[in-house]
């Protein structure tokens, strides 16, 4: 085998134990809460502590691999979202959904990620923080694309606010439980579709909350 391949085996092994221990790091979750420990997790994985760290540089490594692998989950489930056949009422509620579900599948997850004493949150690149700005940039970028580019600017705003009040708001939610997941999920819903309702009629737009919108239509307003 040449050193070329050597490296590509070891790297590919390297990957697979990675996310072997990542499972782990789920598991242990799942068991202890989201107080969890490097020792919970090696205990769950089968192997001693410093075994860890052959394949996380540290904890804070291991933590945005937690905080990556549950970002690409959300990714996947709100793809349905984006289906152009929705209206945007409905489009806002499967989104929200399916955040507010995967937090409430995952409790001990979402506290961990929150602000477990896992690590520093001081950190300066906080990887929850960091994944919560990806996510308001993406949606900044897709609303950009599809409305006339005098509201350009606003779009970075409305999707900074939207993410940031669902996110304080399904906190507040796992904190108290004081409504049913499908409230909740009712409740944001009408809370963003007013929100973004009134930020488009300030622009000039006006949709009509259950219709699929009209690309072509809404682009070549002014």
């Amino acid at each position: 085998m040449t050193r070329d391949g050597r490296a590509e085996r070891w790297r590919s092994h390297r990957e697979q134990r990675r996310e072997a221990f990542l499972d782990a790091s789920f598991r242990a979750l799942a068991r202890h809460g989201s107080e969890v420990t490097m020792a919970d997790i090696a205990a769950e994985a089968g192997v001693a502590k410093p075994r860890l760290y052959r394949y996380f540089a540290d904890k804070n490594d291991l933590f945005i691999a937690v905080a990556d692998r549950t970002l690409r989950t959300l990714e996947q489930r709100m793809l349905p979202a984006l289906d152009p056949g929705l209206g945007p009422r409905r489009a806002i509620r499967t989104a929200v959904a399916a955040y507010v579900h995967l937090v409430a599948e995952n409790p001990n997850v979402a506290w961990f990620l929150i602000g477990s004493g896992f690590v520093d949150r001081s950190h300066d690149a906080d990887p929850v923080l960091g994944n919560s700005r990806k996510v308001a940039a993406a949606l900044a970028r897709l609303l950009a694309a599809n409305l006339p580019s005098g509201a350009a600017g606003a779009t970075a705003a409305w999707a900074h606010a939207t993410v940031g009040a669902v996110k304080a708001s399904t906190e507040w939610w796992l904190r108290t439980r004081d409504l049913g997941e499908n409230a909740l999920i009712d409740h944001l819903t009408t809370f963003l579709w007013g929100g973004m309702d009134a930020a488009l009629r300030s622009e000039g737009i006006v949709l009509d909350p259950d219709e699929p919108i009209d690309l072509v239509s809404v682009k070549g307003r002014v």
